[in-house]
């Protein structure tokens, strides 16, 4: 199975720590090196890259209105919390004809290339499948 590539240096990630400070959870990518020995003793050697907050609460007050969040990279399927925030913040803000419609355009164009997106899955799943691997 292929590993993660980091985000910040385009390593491979060995593995994703959490860490917690101040009440807040922050992400790292970690690169391992290998062993080094010194003064007799075997030591692990790592990098790290700094990933981001589990959410960044200072910009998402900004957002507080329509109810979003913003996470950090490391939250899986942070794009669905996104869409459906957005879903809940239509109906808390008050919109004139021509915004709606605007949104009503961008949605359709959208639905579309998720279209478009779920058939080139299905036929790569396909030929993946067909292969027999």
């Amino acid at each position: 199975m292929e590993r993660p590539v980091c985000p910040r240096c385009g390593s491979p990630i060995s593995w994703v720590e959490r860490q917690v400070k101040g009440g807040r959870v922050y992400y790292y990518a970690v690169h391992y090196l290998g062993y080094t020995k010194s003064g007799g003793r075997v030591r692990k050697r790592v990098r790290r890259c700094y990933l981001g907050p589990e959410a960044y609460e200072y910009v998402s007050r900004l957002h507080r209105d329509l109810g979003i969040v913003l996470e950090g990279a490391v939250v899986g399927r942070r794009v669905v919390h996104y869409l459906d925030a957005f879903v809940e913040a239509l109906s808390r803000v008050e919109l004139d004809r021509s915004t709606l419609v605007e949104i009503l355009n961008k949605l359709r164009y959208l639905a579309q290339r998720l279209e478009g997106y779920v058939r080139k899955v299905e036929e790569l799943e396909r030929e993946g499948g067909a292969g027999g691997g």
